[in-house]
């Protein structure tokens, strides 16, 4: 089974540096998911979801049954009609700015000036809010690689991806065949834990692993940290 790896938004390949895994990264540049879905190699795959890129994960697998044998869904953003979850959620500003183009594209302009003249400041932002172990992996090298290029050489996926996200989209999880592993943290404070159980409930095949100290970006490097150690 040939894994492949989907980052989260904004974000890239660097995230594997916190782990320092070496799975192939799915190229997400299609300019729609039903397109992506014909561009996947050949199967059997097992797609690894970080964030939301869970929700393109899902979405391919409902859409290539034939080709997603697997799904792992790292600290997964589910479909906002699922539950009250926005109040919780760490990066709601994003997710309301979504639902406006203009809104959206102005948000990204200011985040990739941030990222461009003030990394630290930046930094600062992403992780106001977190445990100080959560804080120490937004502000590290790798998360904020992966944030720069997610805002610059992946810009494009960002503003495809995010709007897509923001809408309902809860009605393709039926059609995911696959066993679906879910892995998440007790203190996630971007996705909030209520969103597993969720999606456990609304996945055919579904089995969730909490993680009780981790948070969001701490689950991904307890995953990534864990396939180096075996």
């Amino acid at each position: 089974m040939t894994p492949l790896y989907l980052h989260g938004l904004p974000g890239s390949a660097a995230e594997l540096a916190l782990g320092g895994c070496d799975w192939s990264v799915l190229d997400r540049s299609a300019p729609s998911f039903a397109q992506m879905a014909l561009g996947l190699p050949s199967g059997p795959l097992h797609l690894i979801g970080f964030s939301l890129g869970a929700a393109c994960a899902l979405r391919l697998a409902a859409l290539s049954p034939d080709k997603v044998a697997k799904l792992t869904l790292i600290s997964a953003a589910a479909p906002l009609e699922l539950g009250d979850f926005l109040p919780d959620m760490a990066g709601a500003s994003v997710f309301r700015a979504a639902r406006s183009h203009s809104q959206l594209s102005a948000l990204t302009s200011v985040q990739s000036t941030l990222s461009r003249l003030s990394s630290g400041l930046m930094a600062r932002m992403l992780a106001r809010g977190c445990s100080p172990r959560e804080a120490a992996l937004i502000t590290s090298a790798p998360v904020y690689r992966a944030m720069h290029e997610g805002l610059t050489k992946h810009k494009g996926t960002y503003l495809r991806e995010l709007p897509a996200y923001v809408r309902p989209w809860a009605n393709h999880l039926p059609y995911v065949q696959c066993p679906v592993h879910l892995i998440h943290g007790q203190q996630d404070t971007w996705a909030p834990l209520a969103m597993a159980h969720a999606f456990k409930s609304a996945l055919p095949d579904a089995q969730l692993e909490v993680l009780d100290t981790a948070g969001h970006f701490g689950t991904l490097r307890h995953v990534l940290s864990a396939i180096q150690n075996d």
